[in-house]
């Protein structure tokens, strides 16, 4: 009965370890507009109301995140480069 109840406890350890990983990444998820859109409005660019942004892995490499950021007035493809001006290209019409 010991074990068992051991092996309920470590399971119930896990569960609830990932269920705050997976909720502390929808967090930074969530914020990533706002990260995104304040370079974008750094660089001169309309972002009035950022309503999200997706990362796009396909087109990022490493240390260059690419980010599609929508907002309120404009969507745009938002490549953020290290020490440097993020390259951004405005989609759509």
């Amino acid at each position: 009965m010991a074990k068992r109840n051991r092996a309920v406890a470590s399971v119930v350890a896990v569960v609830i370890t990932v269920g705050v990983g997976a909720s502390a990444g929808a967090a930074d998820d969530d914020g990533a507009a706002d990260i995104v859109a304040d370079q974008v409005r750094d660089q001169g660019w309309p972002c009035a109301d950022p309503v999200q942004a997706v990362r796009d892995p396909a087109e990022s490499r490493p240390d260059e995140a690419v980010w599609t950021l929508q907002c309120a007035d404009a969507v745009y493809r938002v490549r953020l480069v290290p020490d440097e001006a993020a390259e951004i290209k405005v989609l759509g019409d």
